[in-house]
């Protein structure tokens, strides 16, 4: 995982295990589901997932492309 300060942005980058990892600790029960990165000036950057129902609530998840949203589909991430 790398981080990018900028003057209003933090920009993350994770990798695809870091993502999949990510992904996993979403369904690992007991999980903390998250993982977390020392930047160089000693700020902490915490990534947590978070089931669609504790992140959106009652609200509704914004549309992406076709292509992502069967993606998504297509593992379930629509629950």
């Amino acid at each position: 995982m790398r981080m990018k300060r900028g003057a209003a942005e933090i920009e993350v980058t994770l990798s695809r295990r870091n993502l999949l990892a990510l992904l996993h600790k979403l369904d690992w029960e007991g999980s903390e589901r998250t993982i977390q990165k020392l930047a160089d000036d000693g700020m902490i950057l915490t990534v947590v997932a978070e089931d669609n129902g504790e992140h959106y609530g009652d609200g509704a998840a914004g549309t992406m492309h076709d292509e992502t949203e069967r993606f998504i589909e297509s593992y379930g991430g629509s629950e």
